[in-house]
C-alpha cells in the first residue's frame, strides 16, 4: 500500500529552494539526532572497516559487492529515518533496518538508471584526457562533445535528483519515482543540481585534506589502525549529511519544513 506523508496538493505551487536555509536545516536536523544517524552508518562502517583492514593485509578475499549490498541498505535506513525522524514511534535499529528493507530493489533500480543518466559525462572525460594518449588527437576535438555531455547529464541529474528520495518516502515504483522528480524539480533544476554538487564538492575537498595530511608521514598513511578509524569517522559523518539533505530538500519541495 502506497503513502506520502508529504503530499502536494498541487505541483504547480511547489515552492523555490532556499539553499542557504536547506543546509541549515540540515545541519540542525543532524545535530538533533545526532546519536540515531551515527548508530545507523557505524552498523556498516565498522564491519567494512575491519573487511578492508583484512583485505589490505591479504587475509580476505574480495567483499566488495558484499559491503556495497550492505551500504545500500545503510542508505536506505537513513532516507527513511531523515523522512520520519519527527514522528517515529520506534528508532530501534531493527526496526529502521526492517521498515527500509523493502525499498531495496526499488532504490537500487532509480540508482542504476541515474548512473546510467550520469555515463555521458564521465564518457566524455574519458575522450577528454585520454585523447592524446590513446587516439594522438588533441584535447580541443573532445572539447564541444565534453561540455554538451556535461550539461546533458547535468539536467538529467538535477530532475531526476529526487528519485531516489521519493522512492523511499513515498513508496513509489520506480518510474513513478522519476515522474515525481521531475515535478518536484520543475521549478528548482539547478537549484538541486548546484546546491547538491557544492556539498558533494565540499566532501570531497574534506576527504583530499584529510588524506593528504595523512599521508605527511607514511608511517601514519600505511597504519591499519588509523586507516580504519579516518574511515568509520568519515563514513560516520558524511553519509548521514549526505542523506539528511537529501531529504531535507524534498520536504522544502513538498512545502513541508
Amino acid at each position: 500500500m502506497r503513502y506520502n506523508i508529504y503530499m502536494i496538493k498541487d505541483l504547480r505551487k511547489i515552492p523555490k529552494l532556499k539553499v542557504l536555509s536547506l543546509y541549515k536545516n540540515s545541519f540542525l536536523e543532524w545535530k538533533d539526532n545526532f546519536n540515531n544517524y551515527t548508530k545507523i552508518a557505524l552498523v556498516v562502517a565498522m564491519p567494512v572497516a575491519i573487511i578492508n583492514a583484512f583485505q589490505t593485509n591479504g587475509y580476505l578475499g574480495d567483499y566488495g559487492l558484499t559491503t556495497a549490498i550492505a551500504w545500500t541498505f545503510t542508505f536506505i535506513s537513513l532516507i527513511y529515518f531523515a523522512i520520519h525522524s519527527k514522528n517515529l514511534k520506534d528508532s530501534k535499529l531493527a526496526t529502521i533496518y526492517t521498515s527500509a528493507s523493502s525499498r531495496f530493489l526499488q532504490y537500487l533500480g532509480a540508482n542504476l538508471i541515474l548512473a546510467i543518466f550520469a555515463l555521458p559525462f564521465f564518457l566524455s572525460l574519458f575522450g577528454l584526457f585520454l585523447s592524446l594518449p590513446i587516439f594522438n588527437l588533441p584535447p580541443v576535438v573532445f572539447l564541444p562533445l565534453s561540455i554538451v555531455s556535461f550539461l546533458l547529464s547535468s539536467y538529467l541529474l538535477a530532475r531526476f535528483g529526487m528519485t531516489q528520495i521519493v522512492v523511499v518516502a513515498d513508496q513509489y515504483s520506480v518510474i513513478e519515482s522519476f515522474k515525481k522528480s521531475t515535478e518536484l524539480t520543475k521549478k528548482n533544476r539547478w537549484r538541486v543540481f548546484f546546491a547538491t554538487f557544492l556539498l558533494i564538492l565540499t566532501f570531497l575537498i574534506a576527504l583530499t585534506g584529510i588524506q593528504f595530511v595523512l599521508g605527511l608521514k607514511a608511517e601514519i598513511a600505511q597504519n591499519q589502525i588509523i586507516s580504519s578509524i579516518v574511515y568509520i569517522i568519515e563514513a560516520s559523518f558524511l553519509a548521514p549529511i549526505f542523506f539528511i539533505f537529501q531529504a531535507e530538500m524534498y520536504k522544502e519541495l513538498n512545502g513541508k519544513k
